[in-house]
């Protein structure tokens, strides 16, 4: 069955609905979108030419360099917080949607920063709940452990084929490439977590996640608690460097693994006040 703008109908559509309804931020375009912005999943496959390419080099320019080495890091970064998409529907709703590249695209906004994700084909993966009906665009999967599988495998086998080309491009290390990715996607659990609950409950999905033997589990980001007036967040350091700090106006960030982890607590510290007292004072 189709709806009338011809997009199959699928519980997963209802999923990101939900979701949207909690969070708007976490919207997802359903169908093949239009417009200025938006390039495809395959687009990423090639940084040489098109449209990855355009992107990268406003990103050169917004950074005031032409070192593809951090263009291509803070690439990874913004490309990294797309991951959302698939983390919040499998940590709310026990449902991952079919990420392929040739079944998404990707919306970056003017200043470059990620803006939105599109899914073309509602299809995916869910865990079968009590009362539930076969639909042909889901596959039922029998437990929690399958479907944290199933999330790791679809990412990973998103992000393989753009490290491969940032790196023939760049030639920042591929190691320097999924620890800029795997930062960003630390930062989804722990944000997620953050909207309905607490962000130190991040760390039962992103823990789990993260484990194995493989590069992902090798560069993963090291999470770490930070309390001010009784409120903890989650921060983490980083696996590799992003660079910026070369940059002429860049310094280094709070997640850096150059950085001493005593300087990295003083400024987390000074940021959680940053965002702790203006809420207080409300």
């Amino acid at each position: 069955m189709q709806r009338e703008d011809g997009i199959e109908e699928s519980p997963i559509i209802a999923v990101y609905q939900a979701l949207q309804a909690m969070q708007p931020r976490w919207y997802v375009e359903i169908g093949r979108p239009r417009g200025p912005g938006w390039m495809t999943g395959t687009d990423l496959q090639m940084a040489s030419a098109g449209p990855l390419h355009a992107l990268l080099l406003r990103i050169g320019d917004r950074l005031h360099t032409a070192d593809r080495r951090t263009i291509a890091a803070a690439f990874a970064l913004r490309y990294g917080w797309s991951a959302g998409m698939a983390i919040a529907p499998y940590m709310l709703r026990h449902c991952v949607p079919t990420i392929t590249l040739d079944n998404v695209s990707f919306k970056f906004h003017d200043n470059t920063l990620f803006e939105r994700v599109a899914l073309h084909r509602p299809t995916g993966v869910m865990l079968r709940q009590g009362g539930e009906v076969p639909h042909p665009l889901v596959h039922w999967l029998p437990n929690h452990h399958a479907l944290l599988g199933w999330l790791r495998q679809s990412l990973v086998q998103q992000a393989q084929p753009i490290v491969e080309t940032l790196y023939e491009w760049s030639r920042f290390s591929i190691k320097g490439l999924w620890g800029m990715i795997t930062s960003s996607w630390g930062s989804q659990f722990m944000q997620i977590c953050g909207e309905i609950d607490e962000q130190k409950s991040g760390l039962s999905y992103a823990l789990p996640f993260f484990a194995g033997n493989d590069l992902v589990s090798e560069m993963q980001p090291q999470f770490y608690p930070v309390t001010y007036n009784h409120v903890t967040h989650i921060y983490h350091r980083r696996a590799t460097c992003c660079r910026y700090y070369l940059l002429p106006q860049g310094q280094y960030c709070a997640s850096c693994p150059l950085v001493s982890q005593e300087e990295r607590l003083q400024r987390n510290h000074v940021w959680m006040q940053h965002l702790v007292e203006p809420a207080a004072s409300l």
